[in-house]
This record gives C-alpha cells, sequence and structure tokens, in this order.
C-alpha cells in the first residue's frame, strides 16, 4: 500500500563537467527515503546502479554537513559517509 503525502519535491539533477550540460529535472513525494531517491534518479538518468552516489545535506540543528551514500575510500575525501 502507498503512503499517503501532501508535498511533492523537484529536484534538477545536473553532471558535473559536462558540456553541453546533461540534466533531469525530477518530482518525488515527500515520503521517498534517501534510497527512493536514489532509485528515481537512477531512473531518470537510465544508469543501472553501477555508478558512485553521495547526497549532501545540511542538519538544519547544527549547520554540519551530512553526507549519505556508498561509501569508497578513494572518493570520500576522508570524511564519514553513512551508509544507506
Amino acid at each position: 500500500m502507498k503512503k499517503k503525502f501532501d508535498q511533492v519535491f523537484q529536484f534538477k539533477i545536473t553532471l558535473k563537467d559536462t558540456k553541453p550540460p546533461v540534466w533531469r529535472r525530477i518530482q518525488v513525494p515527500e515520503t521517498y527515503t534517501f534510497w527512493d531517491l536514489h532509485v528515481a534518479i537512477q531512473d531518470a538518468m537510465g544508469w543501472s546502479d553501477y555508478h558512485l552516489h553521495r547526497f549532501e545535506i545540511v542538519n538544519p540543528s547544527t549547520g554540519m554537513e551530512i553526507e549519505i551514500g556508498l561509501p569508497d575510500e578513494e572518493f570520500n575525501f576522508g570524511r564519514e559517509i553513512l551508509s544507506n
């Protein structure tokens, strides 16, 4: 059974350093988890879940940045990343 929701969030996903720019605009319900958002991005970009991914958010209480994604020692630049 699908969860009910009141709000829809819109995201513009842009790949860095591409010419011409590669981007997609998606809309997701407020009930989406980061995993759901990850899947929506994969689908919108036509990817098969083989790309590393990371979400960077700011904790509104502390102002500190939090990263959520697939940890990879080569790409985390020494910062802690929370796994999905």
